[in-house]
């Protein structure tokens, strides 16, 4: 809402919830599921509670996540959860990565408040991501201020636009990029943020564009996530039910964490 986004996100953890429930129950109730509740107006503290959740999950090594929202402020949350969690487990700083499948940089300044374009800004400003450890892909220029952009170059942030993925093999591209930075890396974390679907895909989100990956993009991408050893957990975010149309939007998230489960878990 503060960027003017389209209200109506805080209800996609239920809506993943009734399309998840759709399926076949082969990878349902393989793990407890974490809720964020109640949730604050505070979101600074809505943070907190949510980073304790990802770090409870991730105390053992072997875990496997995804983490539904809400608004890709969360994103940070999500991020800092697995940082801590890392930490305590490895006994040092870890080094984490973060892939971002996004239309937008989401690295906008929190200030004078928090919002859903912020999440990378806060994890490179508090140390939990280092700029370059972070790729953004997929981000189309008209959705980004300038400003933005030179943040972006400052911290060294490979950024992948979406202009040069537009006719290309994108699984391959995204499979480069992320072979490239798991190498380095900890431990990765793959953030979707379903606005970087085409909207006549993706129409429930809170910034829709026209121009996007496609569903069978977006899948592809996910198995090859799940087949990396160093994902241990998947971000997807902004999914608004309130613009979704038969639910095509919340099947999509559905179906996305079910291609990284089913192939992690192979």
């Amino acid at each position: 809402m503060n960027v003017g986004g389209r209200l109506g996100a805080a209800r996609g953890p239920q809506a993943f919830e009734r399309a998840w429930s759709r399926f076949k129950p082969e990878l349902q109730g393989r793990a407890p599921d974490l809720t964020l509740a109640p949730v604050s107006r505070d979101v600074a503290r809505n943070h907190e509670a949510a980073a304790a959740l990802v770090r409870q999950a991730h105390d053992d090594a072997s875990t496997l996540s995804v983490v539904v929202g809400g608004g890709h402020d969360h994103g940070y949350s999500h991020l800092l959860g697995l940082r801590q969690a890392l930490q305590k487990r490895l006994g040092r700083k870890p080094r984490l990565g973060c892939i971002n499948l996004d239309a937008h940089l989401d690295l906008r300044p929190a200030t004078p408040v928090i919002t859903s374009g912020s999440p990378f800004w806060l994890a490179i400003e508090n140390g939990v991501l280092d700029g370059p450890d972070l790729v953004e892909f997929g981000i189309q220029a008209q959705c980004n201020a300038q400003s933005l952009r030179d943040y972006a170059s400052l911290k060294n942030v490979t950024v992948i636009p979406f202009e040069k993925l537009r006719g290309q093999d994108v699984p391959a591209a995204f499979a480069r990029a992320l072979d490239e930075l798991s190498s380095r890396c900890d431990a990765v974390v793959v953030s979707l943020d379903l606005d970087c679907v085409a909207q006549a895909f993706a129409p429930g989100v809170s910034a829709p564009v026209a121009e996007g990956f496609t569903p069978m993009e977006i899948a592809a991408v996910m198995e090859l996530s799940g087949q990396n050893t160093k994902v241990p957990s998947l971000g997807i975010f902004e999914l608004n039910p309130e613009h979704d149309i038969d639910q095509r939007t919340a099947l999509l998230a559905a179906t996305s964490a079910y291609r990284f489960l089913a192939k992690a878990l192979a």
